[in-house]
Order: C-alpha cells, then structure tokens, then sequence
C-alpha cells in the first residue's frame, strides 16, 4: 500500500492533520518486530480498494486522519463538528 504523489503535500496544507497524522504513525509503528502495522494496511487497502497493493489517494488520506481525529473527540468527550 502507498500514497498518491500529493498526498504529503495535501497534508502539509492541513496542519492540524499533520499532527493526527504523527499520531496515527505513532500508533501504527512496528512495536518489538511485530508487524501489525503492515497486516493492518494490507487488510485496509484489500477492503477499500480490493488489492493489497493500491494507492491510496491524498483525499481518502486526509478523511481517514480527519474521521480519526473527530473519533478521538468522540472518545474524549470533546464532539468536534
């Protein structure tokens, strides 16, 4: 799985993302040589794009980071609109 050539550009003019998207790799980093991170957006990228092996685009990246940070916000208590 990869992202689209702007993808990090897109993001770049987002900063709030940016900081959710740190979070999001933070959570998602190979912990003691587990690759959970790799199964997971193997399994993500087969459901949303039916090959393990797609591209995501910048703008599937940024509602995934925005849906993340408004789950966050659910979690805590903060609803953001």
């Amino acid at each position: 799985m990869g992202f689209e050539r702007g993808a990090l550009a897109a993001l770049i003019r987002r900063p709030p993302l940016l900081l959710e998207a740190l979070r999001t790799w933070w959570a998602m980093r190979r912990v003691g040589g587990v690759g959970v991170a790799g199964s997971y957006l193997a399994w993500r990228s087969m459901t949303a794009y039916g090959d393990i092996s797609a591209t995501t685009s910048a703008q599937d990246l940024l509602h995934y980071l925005q849906w993340r940070r408004g789950m966050r916000s659910v979690r805590n208590g903060e609803w953001e609109a």
